[in-house]
């Protein structure tokens, strides 16, 4: 019987996902060189994770500036106390602890189910009841967001397929890349907490294209594509969570990673070029 690997491989071997996956790294390649990494890698991957934070609270519907979105974070500045104040602070928190995990070798291979339930803390805090947060949902308890999606599976299957992804973690020789996006998929398609998982979705891949080797400098910026083709990516997501295309979502992953390195560039320029404070 084909394991989870072998469905893996099968996928990481069509000719179409093979081409973008390789152009995704290519790209990462080369942002890896730029320049400003060589002394100011910190300050690059500061301002990427901000970015990262901005788009993803964007897809949540939360929309602020780039410049307000570095104040919070470099200076404190207080967000609106409505839903989409708290859908931005959630995204900062969820961008912090995923910056914290991705600089830790294998940091999804070991004890993934604490950091699922770190990053849906971090996700949901304000957002539903304490007792809810943190952990699978239970019988009875639905989603709260990513709305327009096919029903979203009982707790059991959610378990099932958690327990899938875990083994497909342990496994070291697959495309990090390919992973990535299953993860990313999988918990869209689940939604195996009350809310925030579409934050912790972008979180997990993030995570794992860094501790994968993908982009080991944590400056590419996949969320800022995502946004880019915000309904396009809606629809991936959907194709994805019917089983009707998921090559085309792995292809749709490794395309916004390979436009995620030009917005990489972007960050190192400014960087440069003085053009974002040094407090951040």
């Amino acid at each position: 019987m084909p394991t989870p690997s072998d469905a893996l491989r099968t996928l990481a071997s069509i000719p179409e996902v093979d081409a973008a996956v390789t152009a995704a790294r290519n790209a990462c390649t080369e942002l890896r060189w730029h320049n400003a990494l060589r002394k100011r890698m910190p300050e690059c991957r500061a301002e990427a994770t901000i970015r990262a934070a901005r788009a993803s609270a964007a897809l949540e519907g939360a929309r602020y500036p780039l410049t307000f979105v570095r104040e919070v974070v470099g200076a404190g500045r207080e967000v609106p106390s409505d839903l989409s104040g708290a859908q931005l602070s959630a995204s900062v928190r969820v961008a912090a602890v995923t910056q914290e995990l991705s600089e830790k070798p294998d940091a999804l291979r070991t004890g993934f189910s604490h950091t699922l339930s770190k990053l849906a803390l971090a996700a949901g805090a304000g957002l539903a009841p304490e007792e809810q947060l943190g952990r699978p949902r239970i019988a009875g308890e639905t989603p709260g967001d990513l709305g327009g999606l096919p029903p979203a599976p009982d707790p059991g299957e959610i378990a099932e397929r958690l327990a899938f992804l875990e083994e497909l973690l342990a496994d070291p020789t697959l495309p990090g890349l390919v992973v990535a996006s299953i993860l990313h998929g999988e918990i869209l398609a689940l939604r195996p907490f009350v809310i925030g998982n579409g934050l912790v979705a972008r979180a997990l891949f993030r995570i794992h294209l860094v501790s994968a080797g993908v982009d080991p400098t944590g400056v590419n910026v996949p969320e800022a594509a995502f946004l880019s083709d915000a309904t396009g990516y809606g629809q991936g997501g959907a194709y994805y969570t019917s089983g009707k295309d998921v090559p085309g979502w792995i292809i749709s992953c490794a395309s916004a990673v390979e436009k995620g390195a030009g917005e990489g560039r972007q960050v190192c320029q400014s960087v440069q070029a003085g053009r974002i404070p040094r407090s951040v």
